[in-house]
């Protein structure tokens, strides 16, 4: 149990480069894993894996006992965090059931109401049966591990960008895309939707190399920064794609960035010996 807690965290700081605490506790026949972001003043919140006699797995996220300041924040994040959130719990909701509970109610984010009520209390609860194949294992721990911690993160502030005013626009969309493609609750919301395999060529880095490149994959997006509207909110689902290295540079080979479409249309060409 003290490995697969140590590679728990190990996993969640070198996704989030912040440090966490994991735990784990028998409970009679049933194994707790705990996790927390380190702090001292117990002010941001806490999450638990209940793996219930080996065959139900139970996740619930809530605030920490001093966690006012944090659930502030996460009320009042703005449209794109918000809308990073909700893509978030949505992804609970097809791989487990999930209920959201806001000051001792279960809501639904959809809610036309859920953001303008204060947020005092609030526990998300996922429940679901595990197959044969995922009874606690390690691989299966660490990623709904980071699923939980991203839907955290979603709401709260990761890294800010320079002030954009003092960039021309094409330096502007440089970073701001590294931005997103580099956030880690973004990142991880589109691996987790996507999977890993290269979406342009297939390249699995597992299949090629083995256990060192299980789960490796750079991410692009898609969108030029300078097309975006005022109203534009980032779906890491759909505007964040799982590419391989080599794809990911062919795709910067132009500028702007070649579309994913037009790099496939130009490897199927090579591949038939188009001209």
């Amino acid at each position: 149990m003290d490995n697969i807690c140590q590679k728990i965290k190990e996993s969640l700081q070198d996704l989030y480069d912040i440090p966490f605490k994991v735990s784990c506790k028998d409970v009679f026949t049933d194994l707790v894993y705990t996790i927390i972001p380190e702090n001292d003043l117990e002010e941001l919140f806490e999450i638990t894996i209940t793996i219930k006699q080996a065959v139900r797995m139970i996740i619930e996220i809530f605030p920490q006992k001093y966690a006012a300041r944090m659930l502030c924040e996460m009320k009042n994040a703005d449209e794109a965090k918000r809308h990073v959130f909700v893509e978030y719990v949505h992804l609970f909701q097809k791989k487990a059931k999930t209920d959201f509970i806001l000051n001792q109610i279960r809501r639904n984010e959809a809610d036309s109401d859920f953001w303008r009520d204060d947020w005092k209390q609030f526990k998300l609860r996922a429940t679901q049966i595990l197959d044969e194949g995922d009874k606690a294992s390690e691989d299966y721990l660490i990623e709904w591990s980071k699923l939980a911690v991203g839907l955290m993160m979603a709401l709260l502030t990761l890294e800010d960008v320079d002030n954009e005013q003092k960039y021309l626009e094409g330096k502007v969309s440089q970073v701001l895309t590294n931005k997103y493609e580099r956030n880690p609750a973004n990142r991880e919301l589109c691996l987790a939707a996507n999977g890993y395999l290269c979406k342009i060529c297939g390249f699995d880095f597992e299949d090629k190399y083995g256990k060192i490149g299980y789960k490796f994959i750079h991410v692009h997006h898609i969108q030029m920064v300078s097309s975006f509207g005022r109203e534009y909110y980032l779906d890491p689902v759909k505007d964040l794609i799982p590419v391989c290295p080599n794809c990911h540079a062919m795709l910067h080979r132009t500028n702007p960035p070649m579309k994913p479409e037009e790099l496939k249309e130009l490897i199927r060409k090579q591949q038939n010996g188009d001209k």
